[in-house]
């Protein structure tokens, strides 16, 4: 049986429910630090242990056969496939702009239904035959998107080179508004869907609309990414041969290299998800990434002063795409310019460098040196001329986005087995072992295993003494706020005073005491490591319960408080064996369902 509550009486009287309170913490130790270390230095090992264990491919054969293999699990990790394919693109030409040498077509098109791309096309002023064409992606230009000077300035001079320029706002840029955490990210990465996902599907709606003009030639077209376009700009060259050149900005190094950097700050808070591919840590390194590109032209371009990106990294990179582009008899296909002069971004340094690399390998030029960049002027961002929509509208993706969420809910299908723990090792101990760290009247602190190196605390309640006669039954309880706060809960309460039952209530990792100074990264390497933080949190409740002894307790129960310990609960009701006859979940979900569509609910 399974009891939803959202609120509860008080129970114990308020000076008892202190006092009890007061005896948890003193139990509590001043420093809970090395156990959730213990847990974080798990979670980083078996990081490692699986980007060690991706095997290199270094021959052509080998490359070409790990090569499909690849693409497939990519694809599947971003979930581009659960979107539509055509996009309906229904692009209109808003406006013209003249300009000396060139000029710019100011566009809109629809990528998802009912979702409108504000782009600027610059053009070369005098074409004889279809140009090659670049995308540019600049993603972390903000407020000014597009219109970007750093933008501009590349496609003006690439314009005057001979090159048709297609660069439009991503969401949350520009004229669309917001954030990419106002796109239901979360939500969709429930459905199947990433945030890297739609940048990908809005990347190929626009490399679609470049194909489908008659004055680009569609096999001459490259990309070009500035910080977090450079890794757009790997993610769609490794997946989109289409893509016949790149040069890629700011964003190369060893995944390695990234999970060390990102540990060692305070904390990471993650706003934007466009950088985080579910389990990639378990089949592709940057390495991996590049080889997919190959042996199609790819220019690195990286800053030597990036923390998040080092360039020892890019070295390692680099190097071991010299091999894979030697052993596909293209040698001269990869090069490396290290930018010691600036941070991320498109600067001219980077512009030049770029110019180059697609003259020579897109428009048939001599060699792939850096071109330099003329004196050019730029537009304000703000200027009229450049603004895609008229009377300052814009163009947000909310509405096309919540459409596209209750579609993908409408087409999930529910489990049928429970829950499925594809990538987990089910680590379970032979016998439940307990540390005893002191006791006070029917109040006792345990630690547990739930597998190598992991202890788990528990505090443990008991209607009489130890060695008293055998409990009617047993109830596992796990509150978000730590397990301090639940001794005086009136569900617990009852359980021990009332029903004569033991009490047993844990910090899984994650909460309490087991919750890491780390948080963010903890999410954001548990994710890239294709696991479900919740099935472990449900591992150290599943072997809880199972430790529970069903011969000395007649009726086992599971009582979860606060939306991460009932989902948790959720799982590991769903696997334990033997179940619980009771489960009470109160003030959060049964399932991910429940938290799309009230969260959907507090939005409207």
């Amino acid at each position: 049986m399974v009891l939803a509550l959202h609120g509860a009486g008080t129970g114990a009287g308020a000076g008892q429910a202190q006092d009890l309170e007061a005896q948890a913490r003193a139990l509590r130790p001043a420093d809970p630090s090395p156990l959730s270390k213990a847990a974080d230095d798990d979670l980083e090992r078996r990081v490692h242990e699986a980007l060690d264990g991706i095997r290199r491919a270094r021959r052509a054969k080998d490359i070409e056969e790990q090569r499909r293999e690849l693409r497939q699990r990519l694809e599947k990790s971003l979930g581009v496939g659960r979107l539509p394919w055509p996009p309906d693109l229904q692009p209109t030409l808003a406006d013209q702009v003249d300009r000396e040498g060139y000029l710019i077509e100011k566009l809109v098109f629809q990528t998802l239904p009912g979702v409108w791309v504000p782009a600027h096309l610059y053009v070369p002023g005098s074409l004889s035959e279809p140009a090659p064409a670049v995308l540019l992606s600049n993603a972390h230009a903000w407020t000014e998107g597009k219109a970007h000077p750093d933008a501009q300035a590349f496609a003006i001079n690439m314009a005057r080179l001979g090159f048709a320029v297609l660069v439009f706002d991503g969401m949350g840029q520009g004229e669309r508004a917001g954030s990419p955490a106002d796109h239901r990210q979360s939500e969709l990465r429930l459905l199947g869907v990433t945030q890297q996902g739609l940048v990908q599907y809005e990347i190929r709606s626009a490399l679609a609309y470049l194909q489908s003009r008659l004055d680009v030639d569609p096999e001459r077209i490259g990309m070009v990414g500035a910080a977090g376009g450079g890794f757009a700009t790997w993610i769609a060259a490794a997946l989109d041969e289409d893509i016949k050149a790149a040069v890629v900005m700011d964003d190369t190094t060893d995944f390695h290299e990234q999970v060390r950097y990102f540990r060692s700050l305070d904390e990471y808070e993650l706003d934007d998800h466009r950088p985080l591919i579910p389990g990639i840590y378990r089949y592709a390194n940057q390495h991996e990434v590049l080889a997919l590109a190959a042996p199609r032209p790819v220019l690195i371009v990286q800053p030597t002063g990036d923390a998040e990106f080092p360039i020892d990294g890019a070295h390692e990179v680099y190097e071991y795409g010299v091999e894979v582009y030697a052993a596909l008899h293209e040698r001269k296909g990869i090069a490396l310019v290290e930018d010691e002069r600036n941070g991320r971004g498109l600067q001219k340094s980077k512009r030049e460098a770029a110019y180059g690399w697609f003259v020579h390998w897109l428009a048939g030029g001599d060699n792939d040196k850096p071109i330099e960049e003329p004196e050019t002027d730029v537009e304000p961002p703000d200027s009229t001329d450049l603004a895609v929509l008229s009377d300052g509208c814009t163009a947000p993706a909310a509405l096309g986005i919540n459409a596209l969420v209750a579609r993908l809910m409408n087409d999930a299908a529910r489990p049928t087995e429970g829950f499925h723990p594809n990538v987990l090792v089910d680590e379970r101990p032979p016998k439940f072992p307990c540390f005893w760290n002191g006791r006070i009247d029917h109040l006792t602190r345990h630690n547990y295993f739930t597998q190598r190196g992991i202890l788990i605390p528990l505090l443990s309640m008991r209607p009489g003494p130890i060695g008293a006669s055998p409990a009617n039954g047993a109830l596992v309880a796990i509150d978000d706020r730590g397990k301090e706060e639940l001794v005086s809960d009136p569900i617990v309460r009852e359980a021990v005073e009332k029903r004569g039952w033991r009490v047993r209530i844990i910090d899984p990792r994650g909460i309490g005491e087991m919750r890491s100074a780390k948080t963010g990264w903890v999410y954001r390497t548990s994710l890239l490591m294709g696991e479900d933080f919740l099935w472990r949190q449900a591992a150290d409740i599943r072997h809880q319960l199972e430790c529970v002894d069903h011969t000395m307790s007649h009726i086992v129960g599971l009582y979860a408080r606060g939306p991460n310990a009932t989902l948790a609960a959720a799982y590991a009701l769903a696997t334990a064996r033997p179940q619980p006859e009771l489960a009470i979940f109160r003030d959060g979900f049964l399932s991910f369902r429940e938290v799309i569509q009230r969260k959907t609910a507090l939005e409207s």
